[in-house]
């Protein structure tokens, strides 16, 4: 096997264009140029393979052929050994990359970067895709052009499958492309524009949100006065946006679930628990039936169970939040009162009424049914808060969810289980929705979905804007510290535990 430097034809400058001469056996010859090095020939070191130090740009064009060589001993002992054909080696030395297969790339990250599990998941299956559909078995940083995507676009619609699934792909790859670029692995990146996308087909479009429409719209709040008519309404538009945030979070909600959010829906008897907690004893445990951590919501309009795991980060910190800003805005509208907000003592809190009232996850004191004349008012209000910052309105939400879910191929049945939407072919393989191989799959499902839609980036970015407008420390006790991608992973890591737990404990001091 023959791999070594020679130079092409002399131009009228007196430069020379370096290539690379790789020979194996008597069938294999290729003559590769690399790109961009012009050498001047009078000042090349035959010995060392490098520029005398004469030479203009002596260090950057001597850094360049180092990492060529690298690569070209790399590159050959793959071939030697096998593992990559002849022609995608060729192809590997003529890109201008060091690590120039995308596969290749993924498969480092762990050494390179932070990205969780799933993200490399998500980024190899794109690959993949892409490589089934332009017919390219190994695909390079250099072959992420146009003229292959699109054909990767005219495959994907010759199989009849959705114009986002291309879109999805492109996503993934650019996000490939753009962190090889900011690692330096890559020095060139491809225009992306909006003609490498597959164009949705003319149908009724369905009105959605983006992450960016919800930090857009954060970023419009702000008190434009001191007086106190301002401040309650910049309240209120912050609170909407967090309702907004608890609506998509528990799957879709409609507002008349918002206001029936209560611990009767948990699956464990709350009232024994707290019983419990109260009574004076000196130690031991109390066991109580269920699941601490399934809410058994039922949706409002067709009574479907939505069992949701209620620890899902951010559902429980939202909905605490969201206690304390109703309490403090509105006391007559918010369950928890504002003394109650006060105390930083859970012993205190649940010995401030009596065992009947007490309900650590209820927002607000009254329902549709119960007041619909204060319901309505009240959501006319926050859905005119949503306008007035640009925000998409609750329905959107639903949409939104079940959009995202979509995206992410997630079937569509899980994704109307989700939505506590009946469907037949769920029904065909599961006789109840306690079911807990349904359950899995719904809740994981629920996972992408959040983390998706940077569910947790918007929960804290809502809370650092409440504190910089009102001086307040939100952040610090309810704001997630770690890495979302983190979270969720470790979340999802104990999820069979979790849902395998058939008693609530309550460890008795």
């Amino acid at each position: 096997m023959t791999l070594k430097f020679f130079f092409g034809g002399e131009r009228k400058d007196g430069t020379a264009a370096l290539r690379i001469r790789f020979k194996a056996g008597e069938v294999y010859d290729r003559k590769i140029t690399i790109e961009g090095l012009a050498i001047q020939k009078k000042l090349w070191d035959k010995n060392l393979n490098r520029v005398l130090p004469s030479h203009p740009g002596k260090h950057d064009i001597n850094d360049k052929i180092s990492k060529y060589e690298a690569k070209m001993h790399d590159v050959s002992e793959k071939f030697r050994v096998g593992n990559i054909s002849f022609n995608t080696a060729c192809r590997m030395m003529e890109s201008s990359s060091q690590m120039t297969s995308l596969k290749e790339f993924i498969s480092q990250l762990d050494q390179i970067d932070d990205k969780s599990r799933q993200t490399k998941t998500n980024y190899l299956t794109s690959v993949n895709s892409f490589s089934y559909h332009t017919g390219i078995k190994d695909p390079l940083f250099s072959e992420v052009t146009y003229l292959n995507f699109s054909k990767m676009r005219k495959s994907i619609s010759d199989k009849g499958n959705s114009p986002e699934t291309h879109n999805k792909y492109l996503r993934d790859i650019k996000a490939i492309c753009r962190l090889a670029f900011r690692l330096k692995i890559i020095f060139d990146l491809p225009e992306f524009d909006s003609s490498w996308r597959a164009k949705s087909a003319p149908v009724k479009k369905v009105k959605t949100a983006h992450p960016r429409n919800i930090f857009e719209a954060i970023d419009k709040i702000g008190l434009h006065s001191k007086d106190e008519r301002s401040r309650y309404k910049t309240v209120k538009q912050f609170e909407s946006v967090g309702l907004w945030l608890l609506m998509f979070s528990m799957r879709g909600m409609y507002p008349a679930d918002i206001n029936e959010i209560s611990v009767k829906n948990l699956d464990y008897d709350f009232k024994s628990r707290i019983a419990a907690e109260l009574e004076k004893s000196n130690g031991g445990t109390v066991s109580i039936e269920g699941n601490p951590f399934i809410y058994r919501h039922s949706r409002h309009k067709t009574d479907v169970p939505m069992n949701i795991m209620l620890n899902m980060p951010p559902i429980r910190k939202l909905i605490q939040v969201m206690r304390y800003m109703v309490s403090a805005s509105h006391p007559k509208d918010g369950y928890q009162s504002q003394d109650e907000s006060k105390m930083d003592n859970y012993s205190d809190r649940i010995k401030a009424r009596p065992i009947e009232e007490i309900d650590n996850i209820k927002i607000f004191s009254f329902t549709e049914n119960s007041n619909p004349v204060r319901y309505e008012h009240m959501w006319n209000n926050y859905y005119k808060q949503l306008r007035e910052i640009g925000m998409p309105s609750f329905k959107i939400a639903r949409k939104t969810f079940m959009t995202t879910a979509t995206l992410l191929d997630i079937p569509q049945s899980i994704g109307r289980t989700m939505l506590g939407q009946t469907d037949p072919s769920i029904s065909a393989h599961y006789n109840n929705f306690d079911d807990p191989r349904l359950f899995i799959k719904v809740t994981q499902a629920h996972i992408k979905v959040l983390k998706y839609f940077e569910v947790i980036e918007l929960f804290n970015y809502w809370l650092n804007k409440v504190d910089s407008v009102f001086g307040s420390d939100l952040f610090d006790i309810y704001g997630f510290k770690n890495d979302p991608d983190l979270i969720f992973t470790e979340f999802n890591n104990h999820l069979n535990d979790m849902i395998k737990v058939t008693h609530t404990n309550i460890y008795k001091q």
